[in-house]
């Protein structure tokens, strides 16, 4: 629900609950209208909305609103990567930018389903998806000049092949925000086998 629907609803809702006072058991206005205030205070409390992320209110997160703030600017530079991917003409790099954008898409979507490790991924918001969006957006705009001049041409070769570069760093970031699992999952994998063998040696 948005705030200004929120506002509204809590107006309306506590000045009919004044004119059902005033007018049915005949309340003092003075009392009615301030149970009418706080009713408005508690109903805008209620009704608010509640900005999320995984699941949790920001409110709750430690840094929520800045860690929300990374996401979004996350979400554009993504969004950017998957505008150059579509309009970039060779297949290779076409091919490696819808990587890109894929193990980008994945990323934020575990990211925001485990919100305690964003502040983790800081760098790779700032730094390497930014850049990736940036090096794309550049690419774009050298093959739109339609030059073919050898200055234009190797920008653009080098970009292209900087591309299977930052999807390997993509995935090693991806691996590294993931390590709390991968360490569970062989610890429990190790137990398996341990209780395997005790079994096998009775």
């Amino acid at each position: 629900m948005k705030e200004t629907a929120t506002i509204w609803i809590s107006v309306l809702l506590s000045c009919a609950a004044f004119l059902f006072l005033l007018l049915g058991p005949g309340w003092n206005p003075a009392v009615a209208g301030v149970l009418c205030v706080l009713l408005y205070f508690g109903l805008n409390l209620v009704l608010k909305p509640r900005k999320k992320l995984g699941g949790i209110d920001i409110e709750k997160i430690q840094n929520g609103e800045e860690l929300q703030k990374l996401l979004e600017e996350a979400k554009k530079d993504l969004k950017q990567i998957g505008k150059a991917a579509r309009e970039i003409t060779n297949i290779k790099a076409k091919a490696d930018a819808e990587a890109l954008e894929e193990e980008g898409r994945r990323i934020l979507a575990y990211l925001e389903e485990n919100p305690e490790k964003i502040s983790m991924a800081r760098r790779f918001f700032t730094y390497y998806l930014d850049t990736a969006a940036g090096l794309l957006d550049r690419y774009i705009q050298l093959q739109e000049t339609g030059l073919r001049t050898p200055e234009v041409t190797e920008a653009i070769n080098k970009t292209a092949q900087a591309l299977p570069v930052l999807n390997q760093v993509f995935e090693k970031q991806f691996t590294r925000f993931m390590e709390g699992e991968l360490l569970d999952l062989e610890a429990e994998i190790g137990l398996l086998e341990n209780t395997l063998k005790m079994e096998g040696g009775q």
